[in-house]
């Protein structure tokens, strides 16, 4: 996968550990293998994103195989919507530690993939553990792809950029949504907060403006036991319930051992018009 600059929008090639652009912007190669592409103009904090002790979280978690169901209807979708292409271009936009891409190319071997994540804690763990996927630390406001090159974009758990994504969406490319569907981790939230509400599925009508059209949707619904605190707290600390939960529910959940919740996620496909 090429990046492209992310000051003047040029390709980037390869010298040695070093990616440069034509007007002589350069960016080295970590040891881990990745790029770091995000501008300082682009940062809201010196350390965006998710921090290392929530990428340790959630990689032991996923690790764990707890949300295997997911990766597994991930690649399904992709496989889908790639069957036919040569070597199908698909970027994970929000990628984390690269457990579900990782998915992915397990299930497309030919494909040409790229992640990005603004935390570098993430992309660098995503690096170590697949080493033949292009990794970068980047906005995915303002994408490092050429427009028109990305056959498919995903999005799980993440931000969308409407007119990001659209711009390095290929015409008839596909933008596949995962998101918290409303009785998602329901029981886990039980223990959090006094009451628990059932809550929407994310907005999307930005997708509309930007020239989207949804043509598919399916939520996914299993359930997971954690048979230990650790676990629960790896879980925790990977949603935004770890940043809500009050230091007296926190001090409850801290006695709990075991745990069965529900887990339902919506999958929503769009199309670039």
């Amino acid at each position: 996968m090429e990046f492209h600059c992310p000051i003047d929008g040029k390709a980037l090639s390869a010298n040695e550990a070093t990616l440069r652009c034509p007007d002589g912007h350069s960016f080295d190669r970590a040891k881990e293998g990745y790029y770091n592409l995000l501008l300082v103009q682009q940062k809201a904090s010196l350390d965006p994103g998710d921090n290392k002790e929530m990428v340790e979280a959630r990689r032991r978690f996923l690790a764990a195989g707890y949300f295997a169901p997911i990766a597994e209807k991930l690649a399904e979708f992709s496989q889908r919507l790639t069957a036919g292409m040569r070597s199908p271009r698909i970027l994970d936009a929000g990628c984390g530690e690269g457990y579900y891409l990782g998915r992915v190319q397990a299930a497309i071997p030919g494909a040409d993939l790229a992640g990005i994540d603004i935390s570098k804690w993430a992309v660098k763990a995503a690096a170590k553990s697949h080493k033949k996927i292009a990794w970068a630390v980047a906005s995915s406001k303002q994408l490092p792809f050429a427009k028109n090159s990305q056959d498919l974009i995903l999005c799980l758990f993440g931000f969308p950029f409407w007119e990001s994504f659209r711009s390095a969406l290929a015409d008839g490319g596909h933008l596949l949504l995962v998101d918290p569907a409303p009785e998602h981790l329901w029981e886990l939230r039980e223990l959090i907060y006094d009451k628990v509400n059932s809550t929407d599925l994310s907005k999307i009508d930005g997708a509309f403006a930007a020239g989207f059209s949804v043509v598919g949707e399916e939520t996914l619904t299993f359930s997971i036991t954690l048979e230990s605190n650790g676990a629960i707290q790896d879980l925790l600390a990977m949603t935004p319930h770890g940043y809500r939960i009050t230091a007296e529910a926190r001090e409850r959940l801290g006695g709990v051992q075991r745990l069965t919740t529900r887990v339902s996620v919506a999958f929503r496909l769009l199309r670039r018009g």
